[in-house]
């Protein structure tokens, strides 16, 4: 472009063609270069930019001849990805992926026609074609402005072979937590998988970013090995302890290689000016000394390390391994870039097989591809990948505890995820030491975490990263003794959980069941059934028990409806309440949690109304529980709904899926609401309608089982037909004939199964409490009754004058005596 100017506008004056700004800075570069000003444009040529020659040429392409201007006009949409490409070659910044494709294609189409405007770009490339190796010898010299970043020595980027391409999501969390609040940032990942890379392009973004922070970057490295095809090599003179990293670090900033003291240069050179310290490879210097410079950092400067194990005092952002379509990606852009012509005649699903075997691991393809480009086979390289498994986990595993490397020694025998409680038994752990040695190992990537539904909570499993279980396989085998130990630990987990949803198949709201929702619960249920089990004689015990379940599995809802019931024995209200509250918020929808919860607020809490609302959600989410609809029949009538409580109860009552004992206590309330409704409308004179009432109960006496008519049942329905005969006398018309036909109908249910002809109904008329006795009347008749004359021993605290029983008499030498007496009163 620089040749078209002065070949077709030599003539002009520069500021016919180039804009002031532009002249100015072209100016500016020939001073720099140590030239004096000129006003001529063939001395302005040279220091013209691309985007500059591009502008000068296109304000003036009517002149120009029509075959160039074509051209132009056929440059002018990639002009902008043609100048940021140019400038980042400029500024030595990273490279794009398609940088180098695209180039060549706008190069191509811009040869393709037959001018001679563009000889040079066709000689080039033509050369690129027969010897691509001669650009090695260049030497960049493109005009450019002063870098207005801060000051650096980050190095050229590994990845500009191809480009930096994907992982924008990690990227920009690595940028917006350098712009944070955390001192130290760490990259954390497997070795080869890119830590290193992602650190330099996000340290090069800030130099492109105009609100960066920092007056300086300061770029740091330890890495002392190097993977080739045939060997990993030791690299000559690498960093090799803190002191000597933090020394390096000094050096580069201050430009002498003589520190007496490291550390507290470094540490002042931070607090003086805002710097940004890139530590690369950390692990392979990693301890006490470099953990305690970096928590004295001064305020407004920040450190980012990349390694392969966590330091624990910092904000971490793990590095996963590359997509499936990024691997294939890097692995065409590398064969095609160093013309390895066997991967290149692949076709793409071949590609794409191949990325997948590789794990998504930068260095992993690098070196396959290397592999291939020196003479191996493709085959040979991914069956033996010795080489690569141990320059990606060396210097890892040796950091490990021996509760950490039994953690993995589970994990390799038992393939899958697991939670920490199934790990915690598995290797016979606490949960306080599954937790730790799970920390060692997610801090040093030999385990992915992994977050899988369970229930209506998320729940947080474990498991070996590929290059992990390949690596451990082949170095760390687990010998055969403790691979059967841990098989046999894993057939106990399972018959536990098998034995654990057996029992909740078959009583799934006994207070006592314990729900599991798959694996991952079996160990932390076993701990709630013996914290079950233990309440009642060591509620300390069962408690610690709840804990470590909590624990094991914060998820798992049971651990604190487990912890509910045991304090509800203890009498702990308040820490029963919370415990169940906590149990609802991780299971909102669980009929189980539900039901015991409102059971709880209704028999220990004495709140009916709020245990109402919580038993009719359970309802809502199981309509086909008879227990559910019994509590919820239990709740109207504490709150004084008879009505309600007579319309649930009945449905409990005569329903064929609901158990014997079930159907026997919802009849039973049924009748004492009957009996209560009708009582209250009778004192009310609202007659009629007590006779409706009578009428709900006696037709629910007649469709329940014949069998359910007997003992407190029979009682109260006798004393509902005495009822019903009052009744009778009591309404006129209509509900006086229907009370009348009542009558004649529970006797005929009664005597089904009951001797209804010597029990009668009477009035407690007076107590001697002292003495254990008292006195029933039935009209005008007087009889005694003693303690032991009543059916349920417990109904003699409940006992007052003026309630009603159901007795039987009998004639004693002494006089007329009640035996076998029950209260039936509501």
């Amino acid at each position: 472009m620089r040749v078209a100017i002065q070949e077709q506008l030599g003539e002009r004056n520069v500021d016919d063609l180039i804009p002031a700004d532009r002249i100015m800075k072209a100016s500016e570069r020939r001073v720099r270069d140590g030239l004096s000003a000129t006003s001529d444009l063939a001395g302005f040529l040279a220091y013209l930019d691309f985007a500059e020659s591009y502008e000068a040429l296109a304000s003036k392409a009517s002149e120009l001849p029509q075959d160039l201007s074509a051209n132009l006009k056929t440059l002018g949409p990639s002009v902008g990805r043609t100048v940021a490409i140019r400038n980042r070659v400029a500024h030595t910044r990273p490279m794009e992926i398609d940088d180098s494709s695209f180039l060549i294609d706008v190069a191509k189409n811009l040869t393709a026609s037959e001018n001679s405007y563009w000889s040079e770009l066709t000689a080039i490339l033509d050369r690129l074609s027969s010897d691509p190796s001669f650009v090695l010898g260049l030497t960049i010299s493109l005009p450019a402005d002063p870098d207005s970043g801060p000051q650096h020595n980050l190095p050229v980027p590994d990845f500009d072979e191809t480009g930096f391409f994907g992982r924008q999501g990690e990227l920009r969390r690595i940028m917006k937590a350098i712009k944070g609040a955390y001192p130290v940032v760490s990259i954390l990942g497997d070795g080869g998988i890119g830590k290193t890379s992602i650190a330099l392009k996000a340290a090069y973004e800030l130099l492109e970013d105009p609100k960066q922070p920092f007056d300086a970057i300061v770029w740091v490295t330890a890495k002392a090995t190097i993977l080739t095809p045939n060997e990993i090599r030791r690299i000559n003179g690498a960093i090799e302890t803190s002191l000597g990293l933090i020394g390096s670090a000094a050096t580069e900033l201050s430009g002498i290689d003589d520190a007496t003291d490291p550390v507290s240069e470094v540490l002042a050179y931070m607090e003086n000016f805002k710097i940004l310290l890139l530590l690369d490879n950390l692990e392979t210097v990693l301890d006490n000394r470099l953990r305690e410079f970096l928590l004295e950092l001064p305020v407004g400067s920040k450190v980012i390390v990349t390694s392969r194990i966590g330091l624990g005092i910092e904000n971490p952002v793990q590095l996963a391994p590359l997509a499936d379509d990024e691997s294939a990606k890097l692995l065409r852009a590398l064969a095609r870039i160093r013309d390895v012509r066997q991967l290149n005649d692949l076709d793409q699903r071949t590609v794409e097989s191949l990325a997948q075997r590789m794990s998504g691991h930068p260095a992993y393809i690098r070196w396959f591809v290397a592999g291939v480009q020196s003479g191996r086979r493709p085959e040979e390289l991914l069956g033996n990948n010795e080489l690569l498994l141990d320059f990606c986990m060396s210097n890892v595993y040796d950091y490990l505890s021996e509760d950490a490397r039994a953690a993995l020694r589970s994990m390799q025998v038992l393939a899958g995820a697991k939670n920490q409680a199934e790990l915690a038994f598995l290797n016979d752990f606490t949960a306080s030491k599954t937790q730790s040695a799970l920390l060692e190992l997610l801090t040093t990537n030999f385990t992915a975490m992994s977050s899988q539904v369970s229930g209506e909570s998320l729940d947080t499993g474990y498991e070996l990263s590929d290059f992990a279980r390949q690596y451990l396989d082949k170095h760390h085998p687990v010998d055969t003794e403790e691979r059967n130990w841990l098989l046999q630990r894993s057939e106990e987990l399972r018959a536990l959980g098998i034995e654990m949803a057996a029992a909740n198949t078959a009583s799934p709201l006994a207070p006592t069941s314990v729900h599991v929702r798959g694996p991952g619960d079996f160990h932390a249920a076993g701990l709630l059934r013996t914290a079950i089990a233990v309440a009642p004689a060591d509620p300390g015990t069962a408690l610690e028990n709840c804990v470590e379940a909590q624990l094991l599995a914060p998820s798992y809802y049971e651990a604190w409806r487990v912890e509910g019931f045991v304090r509800a024995l203890s009498r702990d209200h308040g820490g029963a309440q919370a415990a169940y509250e906590r149990a609802l918020e991780l299971a909102p929808s669980s009929a189980a949690v539900l039901f015991h919860f409102g059971t709880f607020l209704l028999d220990a809490v004495g709140d009916p109304r709020r245990a109402l609302e919580v038993l009719q959600r359970a309802a809502r989410n199981d309509p086909s529980s008879s227990e559910i609809t019994g509590q919820v029949a239990w709740a109207h009538f504490c709150l004084g709904d008879m009505a309600a409580a007579v319309t649930a109860s009945a449905g409990v009552a005569t329903s064929r899926s609901a158990s014997s004992n079930q159907r026997k206590a919802a009849f039973l309330l049924a009748l004492r609401a009957t009996q209560s409704v009708v009582g209250n409308l009778r004192n009310l004179q609202q007659f009629d309608q007590a006779v409706e009432y009578v009428e709900t109960s006696v037709e629910l006496s007649e469709d329940v089982d014949s069998r359910l008519v007997e003992g407190e049942a029979a009682d109260r329905l006798i004393a509902l037909r005495d009822v019903a005969r009052t009744l009778a006398e009591q309404s006129v018309d209509y509900a006086a004939k229907q009370a009348a036909q009542f009558v004649g109908r529970i006797e005929v249910v009664l005597g089904q199964n009951a001797p209804s002809d010597i029990r009668r109904t009477g009035t407690i008329q007076a107590l001697v409490v002292d003495k254990g006795f008292g006195f029933v009347t039935e009209g005008k008749a007087k009889y005694f009754f003693h303690i032991s004359d009543l059916r349920n021993r417990a109904d003699w605290d409940s006992l007052f004058e003026g309630a009603q029983c159901v007795f039987e008499s009998i004639q004693t030498p002494k006089g007329i005596r009640a035996k076998r007496v029950r209260l039936v009163e509501v």
